[in-house]
């Protein structure tokens, strides 16, 4: 692809990846974004006029239904979303001749490896929510060779939503909370959303090679640890306890290793690093909004 302005579309700028993505792209870029404000990503034939509209060079695609329970309790949406959304955009990439970029998940595994995962260890979901995604990275891979599909782990970030772990850690402490119980026994690989958008545009911007990348910040931590860290930059007066996940029970089982690494591109600074900058990030906000 030349370096002259390019056509993207964005399916997904309000949530946490999909903001960390719009704020990467470079300035000469023609981009169109696209949310559930606007744009009802079950209906795909609403997917497809936008896209002839659009007719985009690059489509990232970032529109998820995410939760274990939420996917257990309501798996038609779950695989409308997750599985039959990423083919459609494919099949559309694969004849309209656009690059596809589809984010995945690392609850496509399980917890049986004791090491992280890399992109050549073989999916075995444990949930639906799994389930739904690696469908939706199969059809990717088999159905358009111009795609890069993108597995991330336990994503932090700017958003302005509280639907995810450490959002709703951080507003269940503004609100009052003293007290956080949180499990120290779910292992991933904690990442900051904004590293990821740079990694990306750099695979697209050096023409890497179409394919599975695996993209998270170096090491591993358990939620507690996590939590912990944010909890310390920022300075809240709140404490983190630490316990096992088997204190929260869910419809479906949960992941409780799953960190990932990559075997094609360097890993991304070390997450505690990352976490600085995003503590730096809310501490900025949060003054702002006062």
């Amino acid at each position: 692809m030349s370096e002259k302005a390019r056509r993207i579309l964005l399916l997904g700028n309000s949530g946490k990846m999909g903001q960390a993505l719009a704020a990467a792209f470079p300035g000469q870029d023609q981009v169109v974004c696209a949310n559930s404000t606007g744009l009802d990503a079950n209906d795909f034939s609403q997917v497809g006029k936008l896209i002839d509209q659009c007719r985009p060079d690059l489509l990232f695609n970032t529109v998820a239904f995410q939760g274990i329970d939420q996917c257990e309790r309501e798996p038609e949406k779950a695989l409308r979303l997750n599985t039959m959304l990423p083919k459609f955009l494919a099949e559309c990439a694969e004849d309209r001749g656009f690059d596809l970029v589809h984010f995945s998940s690392d609850s496509v595994f399980n917890n049986a490896v004791g090491r992280p995962f890399s992109e050549s260890d073989t999916p075995c979901p444990l949930n639906m929510y799994g389930v739904t995604k690696y469908g939706g990275d199969c059809f990717v891979q088999n159905t358009t060779r111009r795609h890069y599909l993108i597995r991330v782990s336990l994503l932090f970030g700017p958003t302005g939503r509280a639907n995810q772990f450490v959002e709703r850690m951080l507003s269940r402490i503004r609100n009052g909370e003293k007290s956080l119980r949180i499990s120290s026994d779910v292992i991933a690989s904690p990442t900051f959303s904004l590293d990821v958008a740079s990694a990306v545009m750099g695979l697209i911007s050096r023409k890497a090679p179409y394919g599975l990348y695996h993209i998270a910040n170096a090491g591993q931590a358990s939620l507690h640890d996590l939590m912990s860290r944010i909890v310390d930059r920022l300075s809240l007066d709140a404490d983190i306890e630490s316990c096992s996940h088997a204190e929260f029970p869910a419809l479906g089982r949960k992941n409780t290793y799953t960190p990932i690494r990559s075997e094609k591109v360097a890993q991304l600074r070390p997450w505690s690093e990352a976490v600085d900058d995003y503590c730096r990030y809310i501490s900025a906000e949060w003054r702002h909004n006062v």
